[in-house]
């Protein structure tokens, strides 16, 4: 299936053309409030410093798991330009294991020369890539558990309410992203440690820094 759907992107820039345009991107989320408010955050923050070289979409979609890519991949058809990266960002929540899991293998299989799928999964739910900008934790939890883990320590080491669908939340924690970069490879190593070798298996677990490997050199802020 996945390749077929490869076909519409094949031939349609060359490597030396690719190398002198603008990188683009498009952040699929699961959500249509919290996650796309984030990434939001973001672009508006690539925009401000080098948003002449990345063009990133942010789509709310509403779709779940492997939907999510199917979404995605309709969404390349038609777009006017072709991206290089498209980031899948979704939830473990109370989907199926193997589904869950599935979604990594999938992005692996719809990738190519001319662009890469991700998968941005979080177990047990996005919250946990902010939770670690501010503290560092191997205790599994349910996404309720770690939205109040989250709300706790905002408010303990910011003195911020938080609430779902907040708006700013990426330039608020942004200053700390390193910290929440090394705490979420940390937490990768704890997982690989234990025998913990899948996504639904690794609560709490986040993907969500591996987007700042390519856009992380274009923004500003993050402490060292």
């Amino acid at each position: 299936m996945m390749a077929k759907k490869r076909v519409w992107r094949s031939g349609r820039r060359s490597v030396a053309t690719r190398s002198v345009r603008m990188t683009r991107h498009l952040i699929v989320c699961e959500g249509k409030e919290t996650e796309p408010r984030y990434f939001e955050g973001l672009r508006s923050a690539l925009r401000a410093t080098d948003g002449r070289k990345v063009a990133v979409v942010v789509r709310g979609s509403g779709k779940h798991t492997l939907g999510l890519l199917e979404y995605a991949e309709e969404v390349c058809r038609y777009a006017p330009d072709p991206f290089d990266h498209v980031w899948l960002v979704f939830d473990k929540d109370d989907f199926p294991a193997d589904e869950f899991d599935r979604v990594e293998r999938e992005c692996a299989a719809a990738s190519d020369s001319a662009c890469t799928f991700h998968a941005l999964w979080s177990n047990p739910c996005f919250e946990v890539w902010p939770l670690l900008h501010l503290r560092y934790t191997t205790a599994p939890m349910d996404a309720a558990g770690c939205q109040r883990a989250l709300a706790d320590c905002l408010a303990r080491e910011l003195g911020v309410d938080y609430r779902k669908n907040m708006d700013g939340l990426f330039e608020l924690i942004d200053p700390m992203r390193r910290d929440a970069e090394a705490n979420a490879a940390r937490l990768a190593k704890h997982h690989k440690a234990i025998g913990n070798d899948r996504p639904s298996s690794m609560n709490p677990g986040t993907r969500v820094a591996s987007i700042f490997e390519e856009l992380g050199p274009y923004l500003g802020g993050a402490k060292k």
